[in-house]
């Protein structure tokens, strides 16, 4: 059983777009070591708004305080260019 040329193409490049768009696109995430270190901090420190949840350089609410009220900033920032923009890494953090 042979498949037409049209029909070989389509589903080559299917399967070459679904390859590229699950590796190439896959978020960067912190290691579970550096989320582990965040955690300790946080215990540290007494804070009970970072959202371990999602992954902390997802800028997602949790990490980064919308709109924050002078003297209560509070952000963790990341560099995720590591292993091919597959990895983060903290890069710096504050909490006022």
């Amino acid at each position: 059983m042979f498949f037409s040329p049209p029909l070989l193409l389509l589903a080559s490049l299917l399967t070459f777009f679904y390859f590229v768009s699950t590796n190439a696109f896959a978020a960067a995430q912190l290691p579970k070591t550096e989320v582990q270190g965040l955690r300790d901090i946080a215990k540290t420190l007494g804070k009970r708004d970072w959202n371990f949840s999602v992954d902390p350089c997802s800028v997602q609410y949790g990490w980064v305080t919308p709109n924050p009220v002078k003297g209560s900033e509070n952000a963790v920032s990341c560099n995720c260019s590591f292993s091919n923009a597959t990895v983060c890494h903290v890069t710096s953090m504050y909490n006022i």
